[in-house]
């Protein structure tokens, strides 16, 4: 007897034949140079004079970086299906900690490290409390902002600390190398190439990739859910206070309202960049290139005459249509809404890894 064969499937080229993922990335490439013609070529005071002038196009960087650091660091964190609102807060509170450990006579670099090594272990504790308790993410992460926030106001008393030594602010603030690329550039450089290895290269990435896609799978699996979750609390801490301290040297001052100003664009960022806000899917780079986008943004409505409060819509418009485009993806893709929270809050079947990460 002979066998029917199956007609082969086509195989698709081109443009379909990339994941999500990738497809995302590209077009937020596609976005970002868009972006850049328009305001290099159609607003003439864009430019600002060239590359060393403070409003460049790389001088618009030292604006914006700081934020970028921020959504690097709470990025690991979604990517586990978690949140986390202190980040804000935590930068605030570790501008604040480091200025006055450096007015209380500590030298100011010792000041950064000692102030970096606390904040991780605030994000320790905060990881401790969720997964050990069995706590809400967003809720502990919320009490966490009201007292590092409180924490923060009392420390620096009526007079916010300032008068930072000159070589701190130019290393981690307002200097340049060869007076064009800004220190914060390097800094910010550093940081993501540290995140990208750390997500896309690591065993600890791929693991909390799992986790955010589905933790009763990755817990079948052998992931230590717990340690991994906490882990990226750690992360997101350290990375949140070391903008804080990018944040005091670019201001000259460490002020308690500075940071938490800086917690909505983070998260936008990292929604922008593809990373999926239930946890589980995403690219680094995606968050990288998305962070410019709402960077020079901003600039650059301002200087073609548009309001504070047109330009604030325009990142809202920006990232609703963002999350829309994306949700039409996935369904297209046959990932629905549903299955997603099913998965996050485990009371649906285990489903296999994402294609774009390896299983743990």
């Amino acid at each position: 007897m002979s066998v029917a064969t199956q007609p082969a499937k086509p195989t698709r080229r081109g443009w379909r034949a990339l994941d999500t993922n990738t497809r995302w990335l590209l077009s937020l490439v596609g976005i970002l140079v868009a972006e850049l013609l328009y305001f290099n070529l159609g607003v003439s005071t864009f430019w600002g004079g060239g590359w060393g002038n403070p409003n460049s196009l790389l001088g618009y960087g030292e604006y914006f970086l700081f934020t970028s650091m921020m959504a690097l660091g709470v990025m690991f964190v979604i990517f586990a299906g978690d949140i986390d609102l202190s980040v804000g807060a935590m930068s605030g509170f570790a501008g604040v900690m480091m200025a006055e450990f450096h007015l209380g006579g500590m030298n100011i670099w010792l000041a950064v490290v000692l102030s970096v090594v606390l904040c991780a272990v605030i994000g320790l504790i905060q990881g401790l409390i969720i997964t050990f308790f069995k706590l809400e993410s967003l809720l502990v992460t919320l009490a966490g902002w009201f007292i590092l926030q409180s924490a923060a106001v009392a420390w620096e008393g009526p007079v916010p600390p300032y008068n930072l030594p000159s070589g701190f602010e130019s290393a981690l603030g307002t200097g340049t190398i060869g007076g064009t690329i800004p220190s914060q550039l390097i800094v910010f450089a550093v940081l993501a190439v540290l995140a990208t290895l750390i997500v896309h290269r690591s065993r600890f990435g791929r693991q909390l990739v799992l986790i955010g896609h589905n933790r009763d799978a990755a817990a079948y699996a052998g992931v230590r859910v717990s340690l991994t979750r906490i882990r990226a609390f750690v992360l997101s801490a350290t990375f949140a206070a070391i903008a804080g301290m990018c944040v005091a040297a670019t201001y000259g001052t460490a002020r308690d309202d500075l940071g938490p100003t800086l917690l909505l664009p983070a998260i936008t960022a990292v929604v922008l960049g593809g990373v999926d806000i239930f946890g589980g899917a995403g690219l680094v780079p995606g968050v990288i290139v998305a962070s410019f986008i709402l960077g020079w943004l901003t600039p650059g409505l301002l200087q073609d005459g548009v309001s504070d409060t047109w330009t604030s819509i325009a990142i809202g418009i920006l990232l609703l249509g963002s999350l829309t485009a994306k949700g039409m993806s996935d369904r297209g893709q046959g990932t629905l809404l549903r299955e997603r929270l099913r998965a996050r809050l485990g009371t649906g079947p285990p489903t296999s890894p994402p294609t774009s990460v390896d299983s743990a």
